[in-house]
C-alpha cells in the first residue's frame, strides 16, 4: 500500500457514481488541526485504523482509538475542534445522498436508496471493527493506484460497496464497550502509580496472561501500544497540574517522566504544542 502521508482521491473521475473523497493518511506526529467544515448533501465514514483522533461534531466531542468507525451526518459542521489531527492512520469516504441523477456505485435506484437508508441509521455513533473493514480499504487504494482498464472501475465500485456493507454489518452486531472490565483495571492502576514509569509486564499481571500475548490483545482492541496509552493518560493529565504547578521540571518529575526534556517532547508529541506554550495558550 502507498505510505504517503496523506492522500486524496476524488472518486467520480474513476467512474464511481455517488462517491466523493476517499482519502488516507499516516501520521507520525500530530499536525495542525482541522478546521471546522460541512460536507452538503453527503455523509463521511471515518476509519481510524491506528492511534487516537478526536472529532466534534456539531457540539458533540467523540474520541476515535484504533478500531473504531464513525459516520459523520450530512449539512452537520464537523473539525477536530481544539484538538490537532493525531499521529495514527485514518482513512475516510464520502458518499454523495443526492440520488436525483444517479445511483450508487451503479446500483438500481430502489437497491441504492435502501442500502443509504441503512448506513445513515448509525450516524453519530461510534462502530467497533475498521480493522475488519481495513483489507477493502487497501484493496481500493491499490485499484485507484493502478487504474487502467475497465476491470479495475468495476472492481473499485464493488470494493466501495463491499466497504459501505461492511460497515452496516458491524453496526447491527451488539457494540461492546470499549472501558471493559479489563481497561477499568488498567486505567486505575495507571492513575494509582502515575508518579512513576509503568512497565508493560506489570498490565498484563493485572489480568493474569502473559506479556506477548497482553501487548496483541491490546493493540487490537485500543488502537496503539501499552507504552503509548499510559503516556497519552499522563500527558492528559498534567495538563491540569501545568497550571497548578511552579514549574514544569515538577510536573515531569510527579509524572514519572525520566526528564523535564523527555517529558516536554512527550507533550509536543501528543499535543503539538510544548509545555511552554500549552502554559502560555490558557492564561
Amino acid at each position: 500500500m502507498n505510505k504517503t502521508n496523506r492522500i486524496v482521491y476524488y472518486l467520480p473521475d474513476y467512474g464511481i457514481t455517488r462517491g466523493l473523497d476517499f482519502g488516507y493518511y499516516r501520521y507520525t506526529s500530530v499536525q495542525p488541526k482541522l478546521e471546522t467544515h460541512v460536507h452538503q448533501n453527503s455523509t463521511e465514514l471515518c476509519f481510524c485504523i491506528k492511534g487516537k483522533q478526536h472529532y466534534l461534531v456539531d457540539d458533540k466531542l467523540y474520541q476515535l482509538s484504533g478500531n473504531d468507525i464513525l459516520i459523520v451526518p450530512s449539512n452537520t459542521n464537523h473539525g477536530t475542534g481544539d484538538f490537532p489531527e493525531d499521529k495514527g492512520e485514518l482513512f475516510w469516504l464520502q458518499i454523495n445522498l443526492d440520488n436525483s441523477s444517479e445511483a450508487l456505485c451503479n446500483l438500481t435506484y430502489d437497491q441504492s436508496n435502501i442500502l443509504m437508508k441503512q448506513l445513515l441509521k448509525t450516524t453519530g455513533v461510534i462502530i467497533k471493527g475498521a480493522l475488519h473493514v481495513k483489507v477493502y480499504l487497501e484493496k481500493l487504494m491499490g485499484q485507484l493506484d493502478d487504474f487502467t482498464t475497465v476491470m479495475n472501475q468495476i472492481k473499485a465500485n464493488h470494493l466501495v460497496l463491499q466497504i459501505l456493507l461492511t460497515t452496516i454489518e458491524l453496526s447491527e452486531k451488539s457494540q461492546s464497550t470499549f472501558r471493559s472490565k479489563r481497561f477499568a483495571l488498567i486505567d486505575e492502576y495507571i492513575y494509582k502509580n502515575m508518579h512513576r514509569i509503568i512497565y508493560v509486564d506489570e498490565l498484563a499481571a493485572i489480568l493474569k496472561i502473559s506479556t506477548g500475548y497482553f501487548k496483541t490483545w491490546f493493540r487490537t482492541k485500543a488502537g496503539i501500544t501499552p507504552k503509548e496509552y499510559v503516556n497519552r493518560i499522563k500527558i492528559e493529565h498534567s495538563k491540569a497540574l501545568l497550571l497548578n504547578r511552579p514549574t514544569i521540571t515538577e510536573v515531569a518529575f510527579e509524572l514519572g517522566f525520566s526528564s523535564s526534556q523527555y517529558f516536554a517532547t512527550t507533550f509536543k508529541k501528543y499535543t503539538g504544542l510544548t509545555p511552554k506554550s500549552y502554559i502560555g495558550s490558557r492564561h
